[in-house]
């Protein structure tokens, strides 16, 4: 089922599920070897505040994590087909 991560709900249930998926999106922007630099440190402190009961935090830092994770993907779909210097 498709999460729609444009509602603004701020609770555990919906934390998790969008640490989930920035998590299962970050691993694959890792094996196309694109990931962003800063993406899984958002990730980590999504984790944290999630841990903290600071689910407003964590689900706007998740989002946030998710948002990357999605555009380092498609980045790397719009250029794979280039040539790269520096592989």
């Amino acid at each position: 089922p498709a999460l729609n991560i444009a509602a603004n709900t701020y609770d555990q249930d919906t934390s998790s599920k969008i640490i989930k998926e920035a998590e299962i999106n970050y691993k694959k922007a890792l094996k196309l070897k694109n990931a962003w630099r800063d993406t899984k440190k958002i990730i980590k402190k999504a984790k944290k505040a999630h841990a903290k009961k600071d689910y407003k935090k964590s689900t706007v830092l998740a989002k946030k994590a998710l948002n990357e994770a999605n555009m380092a993907i498609e980045q790397y779909e719009k250029q794979k087909d280039n040539y790269r210097f520096l592989d």
